[in-house]
């Protein structure tokens, strides 16, 4: 009995004490506020130093914000079509292959680690910040004699936060696979690579609802390929880390969506003639909408020729520059020719 009264008395006490607020037990839950930045620690010369680094690094913005100035509210940004559903695909281009897809590399890293593993695939070298993963000797069925391997190298794609997968193939005869090192320049057999890239792409379109991402491959491939690019004192760009003739074909691609139409085409000058209708969707005549659209569209000619342009395509020394202009080749204010770039790159692919 006395054992039971002491038991009691204890449970109470707990209950009191927990009940009593701030006055015993201290609310923590706001000291974060009050916490100091600490200097970052500090490695001696003579020691490797990338194991220590910012858990949470805050990335750059590599858009800059356009001079404020006064201006009307424009109609909302189109959104890039290129992100409404999900898309894996094999694109080629200039005798290359690979997978694009409309994610970004640290979503795509893990899924392809995933696929390869539950297919079975071992692993022989991962190196994520640099975007490469390679695979142990396979063999195949319909291919006794040899045995096969390959290298994934994964990139920001040309996209809106989207990768692209490459494969390469490499293949020796059985038995000599640990005197076999390096890796060819192109694939050993391009028919095998082409297989294996359609297995895999097959693969990550069934693995879509994997939603796990990589702190590892957060700058997976290095920096992205495009970017809209806005001086101060000097007309806004964008700039494109690919060869001239897949950025011509890229931008061509980008101004069939998003109100854009090509009039006009010069590969060799690098000139597109383009028309731009941002109207907005036709509703019913009987509305309000529908007598506001009446206006709009009665618009005098003066005014339906500002929707018409130029987009040139410029070879720069470490890049293509993509430019919109008038047609008589003139600057464009440069809100709207932020506006207008913006529209390309998010259609770009």
């Amino acid at each position: 009995m006395m054992s039971k009264i002491k038991l009691t008395v204890a449970i109470a006490t707990v209950l009191m004490v927990a009940g009593c607020g701030d006055a015993q037990i201290r609310n923590r839950s706001n000291d974060y506020l009050y916490s100091e930045a600490i200097p970052p620690m500090e490695v001696p010369a003579d020691k490797d130093s990338s194991a220590v680094g910012e858990l949470y690094a805050i990335p750059e913005i590599p858009i800059s914000v356009a001079p404020a100035t006064s201006f009307n509210v424009p109609r909302p940004q189109p959104l890039s079509e290129n992100l409404f559903e999900e898309s894996v695909k094999i694109q080629s281009f200039s005798g290359e292959r690979w997978i694009s897809i409309n994610k970004p590399p640290a979503e795509v890293w893990p899924r392809l680690r995933n696929v390869l593993t539950r297919s079975g695939v071992p692993t022989a070298r991962t190196d994520a910040p640099n975007g490469l993963l390679e695979t142990g000797w396979l063999q195949f069925k319909d291919d006794e004699d040899n045995s096969h391997r390959f290298r994934f190298t994964i990139t920001p794609g040309v996209g809106v936060k989207s990768t692209e997968v490459r494969l390469l193939q490499m293949q020796t005869l059985t038995g000599s696979e640990n005197s076999t090192s390096g890796w060819p320049e192109v694939s050993t057999s391009d028919a095998r690579e082409k297989e294996f890239t359609e297995i895999v792409a097959n693969a990550l379109v069934t693995d879509i609802d994997s939603g796990s991402v990589s702190l590892l491959a957060q700058k997976i491939g290095g920096e992205s390929k495009v970017n809209v690019v806005i001086p101060e004192s000097e007309a806004p760009y964008i700039a494109m880390s690919l060869d001239y003739d897949r950025a011509w074909a890229s931008v061509l691609h980008s101004l069939s969506l998003g109100g854009f139409s090509v009039v006009d085409q010069n590969q060799s000058t690098g000139i597109f003639l383009v028309d731009f209708n941002d109207a907005p969707a036709v509703v019913d005549d009987d509305t309000l909408f529908g007598l506001i659209s009446d206006l709009l569209e009665s618009r005098d000619d003066e005014e339906l020729k500002a929707l018409e342009y130029q987009v040139l395509i410029i070879q720069g020394t470490d890049d293509v520059e993509v430019r919109i202009t008038d047609r008589q080749n003139h600057t464009l204010e440069q809100l709207l020719a932020t506006k207008l770039l913006k529209i390309i790159r998010g259609n770009l692919s």
